[in-house]
């Protein structure tokens, strides 16, 4: 996971985590912590806990930090992870989001096929289990997460589908 620190000085309007629910601003800002601390070596453990603790779902922040240990281990490409200060969204940070929204909606199928775009199958189910067991605790808070738009469903398809393809010995 890379993490990324450019054109963090922009305007309020161009915020794009302003659009973002509570819930997801809080979970995007634990997974930067997380990645600025990987890189760097910083105990951002604390940090996470306490953002959590804040939101009254105090175990997430395990299930959290197993989403995240399960996508650095399985990575099939390098994902984009910005600053913490970062006004704008990638779109690998976009797509996790999704994954944490499809899996506490119970759309797990989705969700793989979002996580099959980052990592490898093995570590794909790992990362939705610890993606559910972080929604788990959310709702136990009774936090809840969007559930993502139509357009995730597809994007989630168009993705797959290529490997998808690849997998086939034959067409019948």
């Amino acid at each position: 996971m890379t993490e990324a620190h450019d054109d963090c000085c922009t305007h309020v309007a161009d915020d794009e985590r302003l659009a973002l629910s509570i819930e997801e601003g809080a979970l995007l800002w634990c997974m930067r912590m997380q990645v600025v601390g990987m890189k760097r070596g910083v105990g951002a453990a604390t940090r996470v806990d306490e953002i959590l603790e804040a939101l009254g779902a105090p175990s997430a922040s395990a299930c959290l930090k197993a989403f995240m240990v399960a996508l650095s281990r399985g990575c099939t490409r390098m994902i984009e992870v910005r600053c913490i200060c970062q006004p704008r969204l990638d779109a690998d940070e976009r797509a996790l989001l999704d994954v944490l929204c499809l899996a506490q909606a119970m759309r797990p199928f989705e969700a793989l096929l979002l996580l099959r775009g980052f990592v490898t199958q093995g570590s794909a189910d790992e990362a939705l289990r610890a993606a559910e067991s972080v929604g788990a605790a959310l709702a136990q808070a009774g936090c809840f997460l969007p559930v993502p738009e139509e357009e995730v469903r597809l994007l989630a398809m168009t993705q797959a589908a290529p490997t998808a393809r690849a997998d086939l010995k034959s067409l019948h």
